[in-house]
């Protein structure tokens, strides 16, 4: 079984085509990734696999899953960094951390013992109680891989 499965997916904006007929199958455990030059489609492509725009054609399953009708049931699966950063200012490492983890229910119990672990693992420790807008860009997107960590994913 395929854990991302794609067929003749594609997006168009208006009479612009962002992505066209794309076919893909993604077995578990498989490496793949996006080549091509600017505007060729890799971040619309992303944004469609996690469901974070709409295709206008085709079909998209994810995990056994329509992720064209059933998009949120996806994003608690996935988790994914994407290209442009996005954090709060003014929240600290460690409360950015927690929101994140309540935002997926995830106890309190169990989100203090994920994020430290968290902080050691991205070498955040030192700076967990900085302000997100006092971080280097280096350092934000370091937060931005752990806060994906803080929920359970499939993928």
């Amino acid at each position: 079984m395929s854990c991302i499965e794609v067929n003749h997916l594609s997006k168009s904006y208006g009479l612009i085509k962002a992505v066209d007929d794309i076919v893909l199958s993604v077995k578990p455990g498989q490496v793949f990734g996006f080549l091509g030059p600017n505007g060729a489609g890799k971040s619309t492509t992303i944004k469609l696999l996690t469901t974070l725009i709409p295709p206008s054609n085709g079909s998209l399953t994810i995990l056994g899953i329509d992720a064209i009708k059933n998009p949120l049931d996806i994003r608690h699966k996935i988790g994914v960094v994407l290209q442009q950063p996005s954090y709060e200012p003014t929240l600290s490492v460690e409360k950015s951390l927690d929101k994140y983890g309540m935002m997926w229910n995830v106890t309190k119990t169990e989100r203090k013992k994920r994020m430290e672990q968290l902080l050691k693992d991205f070498d955040l420790v030192e700076i967990r109680k900085k302000r997100n807008e006092d971080l280097s860009i280096g350092q934000r997107r370091r937060v931005q891989v752990a806060r994906e960590f803080m929920h359970d994913m499939d993928l």
